[in-house]
């Protein structure tokens, strides 16, 4: 059964589609509001780890801002310029620096190496308790 969002036409994509897409992907968008104020977004590569996603990052602003304020979302999609169709997933939620030795351990094994220069040697989860999806379909009756 279809689900579509009444107020913007969209098709809402279950949880099970949701974690199966941030499975499928490996690089999306942090959302850190670094001075309290302005949000900013952030690319970061990343795996999906059982029922959070995690990153690596470096010492600084996002770190600092994803962990500090805890409160985060996070981001993937995908498009069809030409279909004019497309989806996005978005997870909210309490990131947190991944910590205990054995947990950063396991962390450390995960298929998780940076794609930007410099040292990444801080892990960031979030957990995904928080996810929904939308995605845009072409209709036939939409094209008039």
């Amino acid at each position: 059964m279809r689900l579509i969002d009444e107020h913007t036409g969209l098709d809402i994509i279950d949880r099970r589609e949701c974690m199966a897409l941030l499975a499928g992907e490996r690089l999306g968008r942090v959302a850190v509001v670094p001075d309290g104020v302005r949000p900013t977004v952030l690319p970061v590569n990343y795996v999906l780890d059982g029922e959070s996603i995690v990153f690596r990052t470096a010492p600084g602003s996002k770190l600092s801002a994803a962990v500090r304020n805890g409160y985060v979302a996070f981001e993937i999609d995908g498009a069809d310029g030409l279909a004019h169709t497309g989806w996005s997933v978005i997870v909210t939620g309490r990131a947190e620096e991944i910590e205990a030795a054995d947990e950063l351990e396991r962390a450390r094994r995960l298929p998780l190496r940076p794609w930007a220069e410099g040292e990444k040697g801080h892990f960031v989860r979030i957990p995904t308790t928080h996810v929904s999806g939308r995605r845009i379909v072409h209709r036939a009756e939409s094209t008039a």
